[in-house]
């Protein structure tokens, strides 16, 4: 304890006074005669003793008055020197978490203004001098600037609630890394939340001695949330007059099982499925809402399931974009394949052209989805140069192995792609052994694992062999272990080997129910599938089905389907986009003023060229927060002795920072006790004499 005004302690000596007078005061008792004491009635009397006693507590008493206001003068102040702020000018940083979480309400209303009023009540407890910054989930560029008081508190005032979520230790470190840069001679950090579990990660919070950091936890309201928690598609890729067996997630959070929630499928504006789902408490059930692909181009789709009053959760957003057809290229190295003629001709969702090796243009191989390169004797380096490219653009290509084989010119190839190399021919029949039922080409075809399933037989056929640095995986392994049909991933697309001719001479393959699904599914499957749906919040490239090289006025604008559900912004959000091609694959950069979850087109002149959908983080939708003493126990536990917890949210936090700015004025309660004393010293001398004598009642 330390005094503000210590030279006023000198009025201590005035406690003498009181003594003085004690010891001065000669006082003598009076001799009354009574002519006769038996027939006094009554008189109030008091001993010596009693007297003396008095006489002390009335001096003490004027003491402590006269001391507690010395002390009230002299300012007495409890320093908290582990958080006590310095004189200087500050530099504040308040983060104010503005996720969806804060739409909750408590008993006074949003959390959202609770959190704005707990960031007007920190600016309060500084000065005028003192410099600002204000950060929220969003990370705006504004943010990065150093405000004024007003400019602050202007700033707090625009604060709304965002789609962002990011984690608290994030966030933190943000602000440190800004606030480091700052001239003040004293900086500070204070972060209002209502530290959702599922961001207040502080077993990641890192202690700094230079900044110190002020948890601010507001407490809301505990609700029971029902949510979509996510779909999942049956299929990479779709085609007109395909079923789309869309599984979809519903999660309960509440502490009761519900009955009968109604679940909603729209496609392009039309409910094209209806549902309900009983949901257990605390858990998620999935449940199977089918449709058939009508149209071809952009499909818009969302499923809603009701609930109130969280609602930004309702809805789950997806997008599926049709193709007309796969353009894809067979190079031929001798005659026309009569099997692979048969599998792709007339096919609406394949158009196939054949092209001759001596007749081809390495300039052709761009621009379709699949070659197939069959039985050629030999790989130019322009064609592999060709293939690469092809490959690191997403392209799938087929390699049907000649019998007559340059095993020097596959080998060179086959090893800049990473596939198995080529050792030596193998005569004589082998059957198959295994056939991955696991690989995307066999998902949805059959039945699980068919054990009575006829299984190719190879005449001849080249055994491969890897290197350490090869990853391939075996789609048809042979009985005695060498690999028949195998799959490798180059740059952003697949290369597909398979070690013998697709001919009558040498394997049945070509006549079995196994070669139309895993010949046909590498064409289909090798346009690259676009995501569904990402999260809001994040600036991670979202890669698209396609490559787009050229295009010119490229927007990403609000699909119309999203115009009108419920909880879609009315406004047309149109932004120019902005796609960066990476490693041959297009990816569009999400835009900072894209906050509304939806489906959206990106459109080129006009056109749209393909959709994309967004969806708010669904860690938001987990309604459970931290308790102040979980906080607490925590930074004890991290040893985070440099990051402190609001102790009373509910209280006024500049009168909180204020103490800790000057510490704990004591004078109000000096001055409290002084008048106390001199009550008591009024009371002492006021009391009336409580013994009385009386007389004897004997008759006189």
């Amino acid at each position: 304890m330390i005094f503000t005004y210590p030279l006023f302690l000198i009025g201590l000596v005035a406690m003498a006074i009181p003594v003085i007078v004690h010891l001065f005061n000669f006082r003598r008792y009076k001799k009354i005669f009574f002519s006769n004491v038996e027939k006094l009635e009554e008189m109030q009397s008091e001993t010596r003793r009693q007297s003396t006693l008095r006489q002390i507590l009335i001096m003490v008493a004027r003491m402590l008055a006269i001391a507690f206001l010395a002390l009230a003068f002299a300012q007495p102040v409890i320093k908290r020197s582990d958080k006590t702020i310095r004189a200087g000018r500050n530099d504040v940083a308040i983060f104010i978490d503005n996720s969806y979480s804060m739409q909750n309400i408590d008993g006074n209303g949003p959390m959202i203004e609770k959190a704005k009023a707990k960031a007007r009540e920190i600016v309060a407890a500084f000065g005028e001098g003192d410099r600002f910054h204000l950060m929220t989930c969003d990370v705006e560029g504004r943010h990065f600037h150093w405000l004024s008081r007003d400019e602050m508190l202007t700033m707090i005032d625009e604060v709304e609630p965002g789609s962002a979520s990011p984690s608290l230790s994030s966030m933190i470190e943000r602000q440190r890394d800004f606030v480091r840069g700052g001239s003040g001679e004293h900086k500070e950090i204070f972060v209002i939340s209502d530290f959702q579990t599922s961001v207040a990660d502080i077993d990641n919070f890192v202690n700094d001695s230079a900044i110190a950091v002020t948890l601010v936890p507001l407490k809301p309201s505990e609700l029971d949330n029902v949510y979509v928690d996510s779909v999942a598609l049956g299929a990479p890729v779709y085609y007109r007059g395909n079923t789309v067996e869309t599984e979809v997630w519903i999660r309960n959070d509440g502490s009761e099982n519900l009955e009968g929630v109604p679940v909603t499928l729209y496609v392009n504006g039309r409910q094209r499925a209806v549902a309900t789902v009983d949901l257990p408490a605390e858990g998620r059930t999935a449940l199977m809402m089918p449709f058939t692909v009508d149209a071809t181009g952009v499909l818009d789709c969302r499923v809603e399931c009701g609930d109130y009053p969280v609602v930004f959760d309702d809805s789950y957003y997806f997008t599926l974009n049709i193709r007309e057809y796969i353009q894809g290229l067979v190079v031929e190295g001798g005659a026309a394949n009569v099997f692979l003629t048969r599998l792709f001709e007339g096919d609406s969702a394949v158009k196939m052209q054949t092209m001759n090796v001596q007749q081809m243009d390495c300039s052709r191989v761009d621009g379709n989805d699949v070659v197939i390169l069959d039985e050629l004797t030999s790989l130019s380096s322009g064609m592999v140069q060709s293939l690469r490219t092809f490959l690191d653009g997403g392209g799938t290509v087929v390699v049907v192995v000649s019998d007559k084989a340059d095993k020097e010119s596959y080998n060179s190839a086959l090893m800049q792609f990473g596939a198995p190399s080529l050792e030596q021919q193998h005569r004589g029949r082998v059957a198959a052994g295994t056939v991955s039922m696991d690989n995307a080409l066999y998902r949805n075809v059959f039945n699980g694992r068919n054990s009575d399933m006829e299984l190719p037989s190879v005449n001849d056929y080249w055994r491969l062999t890897t290197s350490s640095s090869t990853i391939y995986e075996p789609i048809i392994t042979l009985s005695n272990g060498d690999v028949y049909v195998s799959v490798t991933s180059c740059g952003s697309g697949r290369i597909y080997l398979v070690a013998a001719p697709l001919r009558d001479e040498h394997t049945d393959f070509v006549r079995q129910a196994l070669f139309v699904p895993t010949l046909y599914n590498m064409a289909l499957y090798s346009v690259r599938p676009s995501l569904p749906a990402v999260s809001l919040g994040g600036n991670t490239p979202v890669p698209l089905s396609q490559r787009y090289v050229g295009l010119e006025n490229i927007h990403l604008v609000s699909a119309q389907s999203s115009i009108g559900s419920k909880d879609s912004n009315a406004a047309i959000f149109d932004v120019i986009a902005d796609i960066r091609v990476v490693g041959g694959v297009s990816n569009l950069v999400p835009h900072s003023n894209l906050h509304e979850a939806g489906n959206y087109w990106l459109q080129s002149d006009g056109k749209t060229i393909e959709g994309v959908s967004f969806n708010y983080s669904r860690l938001e939708s987990q309604m459970s927060f931290l308790e102040r003493s979980q906080i607490s126990s925590m930074l004890k536990d991290y040893n985070l002795d440099n990051i402190s917890v609001v102790d009373n949210v509910d209280k006024p936090l500049d009168s909180y920072l204020k103490e800790r700015m000057d510490g704990k004025q004591l004078w109000r309660w000096c001055l409290v006790f002084s008048l106390l004393m001199l009550l008591a010293e009024i009371l002492l001398i006021r009391i009336p004499k409580k013994n009385k004598v009386k007389s004897d009642e004997r008759a006189s």
